[in-house]
């Protein structure tokens, strides 16, 4: 492997980043609104992943500040159309629009595949995987962290109706993390790749 030292400025700040971000629990992040100006920032960043024919299938709705509230209101609507046993709980429900608050920044994860596609779904879908991918890394960069949310509620046909999305792949939360970020590892290179020279 390559000399850390011998490494560019540019590659050592690109790795330093991949190899920081994490995946961080809502209830760790601060209160504190993301700058506009900063969540464009990365959003650009994941226009820019890869996308096989320039498709470019993804679109993204931000909620920040009071939308918020009516994203926790889509949450309970896809909540309780779900298959939970406790989807009548009002206190359930209240727990998905208190979800909602939790993080200062929600970006949909919405797949738009053009009509005039010729690439199987799998390869849209992967897309806008690399999307999301590039955004968590651009967030990093930032200083915020936050996790790729895909649970039911997240993904539900409910929740991609109020989108106006034809189907949703999650979304992402983001934040200041009011705490240093989780430490984590990987399985050795070694475990992973074959090399065949």
């Amino acid at each position: 492997m390559t000399d850390p030292t011998t490494l560019t400025t540019e590659a050592r700040t690109v790795l330093d980043v991949i190899r920081r971000r994490r995946t961080v629990d809502i209830t760790l992040l601060k209160p504190d609104p993301v700058p506009r100006d900063v969540l464009e920032h990365v959003l650009t960043a994941g226009t820019w992943a890869p996308t096989h024919g320039l498709t470019q299938p993804w679109r993204f709705t931000v909620f920040t500040g009071e939308a918020r509230t009516r994203l926790g209101e889509i949450f309970a609507q896809a909540y309780a159309a779900g298959t939970a046993a406790d989807r009548g709980s009002e206190s359930a429900l209240a727990a998905q629009r208190a979800r909602a608050l939790k993080a200062p920044a929600w970006i949909s994860l919405e797949l738009h595949v053009p009509s005039t596609s010729r690439f199987p779904l799998w390869e849209e879908q992967a897309a806008l995987s690399s999307a999301a991918q590039t955004m968590l890394l651009a967030a990093t960069a930032f200083g915020l962290a936050g996790k790729w949310a895909s649970g039911a509620v997240m993904i539900s046909p409910v929740t991609a109706a109020a989108l106006g999305a034809p189907s949703l792949m999650g979304f992402l939360y983001l934040g200041y993390p009011n705490a240093g970020v989780p430490d984590s590892t990987r399985a050795p290179l070694a475990d992973k790749v074959t090399w065949a020279e």
